[in-house]
């Protein structure tokens, strides 16, 4: 049995692509009777990127800020930034993210809501979340199945497939509400536990399984997700009290893409969605929710001359990677 049945390496090949991403960093604040959910004034992101091998990357060249209409232009008020890297090998892969995002707003899935008391035309809450994340994983059917091929599209998937896949998580998850906290935001918060500030470490064992389908040889269709508990270590400050807890929670992992693959051409949608609860007080808990959408048009060129000393780099770098791997 031959990976290359299965999977097209296109490893002789450099894809450059354009790309739009849009980030959904929001929170849910569960409350006693009152569930409340917070995003951030979040950036559309456009830029290049290119793919080989086992690697991506994405530079972004425009944000352009969404809901113009619903905050002011004081940059003080609102941050944004976003990092994304992801590094697969046929047998292993590595996802880093991080998230910082200052000014939310109080509202739904579905839009903007009018809460008593809110100021029009500014962030309805100025809390600053921060949020790093080193995501470890092993793929046990490497000769039929690429998470490469739906997540950064430096391989093409022939047949269907998948695969099972266990993710081991490492994040640092940080929360700072206002110094002052509005008035119409305190007033929807747990009144027994004024949560003023956090520190949530956590490791997580997610074992997963994702599936690729292939239509007409060309188009792709693939779903990674997974579950699983997370150990978390907790410094949390309330308005009369500071707590430092280790519990065990839980934590989902899902990723998904579509699209197809040409010779020359290729594009798709990649959705990444990360939640873990982390529990405050009685009744009161925060589901933290990192997920981003990328959409992406791409075409393979020929490596360059110039750069092929690095390509081979490449594949040494990742063969010394899989042996330690695999001997450790």
């Amino acid at each position: 049995m031959k990976r290359e049945n299965y999977v097209l390496s296109a490893r002789t090949k450099l894809t450059i692509f354009i790309f739009c991403t849009r980030y959904l960093n929001g929170k849910l604040f569960t409350n006693p009777g009152v569930d409340n959910y917070y995003f951030p004034i979040t950036p559309l992101n456009i830029g290049l990127g290119f793919s080989h091998k086992w690697l991506a990357v994405n530079i972004a060249i425009l944000s352009p800020k969404l809901g113009k209409n619903n905050y002011d232009n004081s940059q003080s008020k609102y941050q944004n930034f976003n990092l994304q890297a992801l590094a697969y090998t046929p047998k292993y892969g590595l996802d880093i993210l991080y998230s910082q995002n200052k000014g939310y707003f109080l509202g739904n899935y579905n839009g903007y809501v009018d809460v008593a008391g809110a100021p029009d035309k500014t962030p309805y809450f100025d809390m600053k979340t921060n949020r790093f994340t080193i995501n470890l994983l092993r793929i046990f059917n490497p000769i039929k199945y690429s998470m490469n091929a739906t997540m950064i599209g430096g391989e093409m998937q022939k047949k269907s497939s998948s695969s099972f896949i266990l993710n081991t998580s490492f994040s640092l998850s940080t929360f700072k509400m206002s110094d002052s906290i509005p008035p119409f935001i305190l007033a929807q918060m747990n009144q027994d536990a004024i949560f003023k500030a956090g520190d949530f470490y956590s490791i997580s064992v997610l074992p997963g399984y994702g599936f690729t389908w292939i239509i007409n040889k060309k188009f792709y269709l693939g779903i990674i997700p997974s579950i699983g508990p997370s150990l978390q270590y907790k410094l949390m400050t309330f308005e009369d009290d500071h707590e430092n807890k280790v519990a065990v929670s839980y934590r989902i992992l899902a990723k998904a893409g579509a699209g197809f693959h040409a010779k020359r051409w290729t594009a798709g949608l990649s959705v990444l969605y990360d939640n873990e609860r982390y529990h405050l007080a009685s009744k009161t808990n925060i589901f933290n929710n990192n997920g981003k959408v990328i959409f992406k048009v791409g075409y393979k060129i020929n490596v360059p001359k110039w750069s092929k000393g690095l390509s081979k780099k490449m594949s040494t770098m990742q063969n010394s990677v899989e042996h330690t791997l695999h001997n450790f």
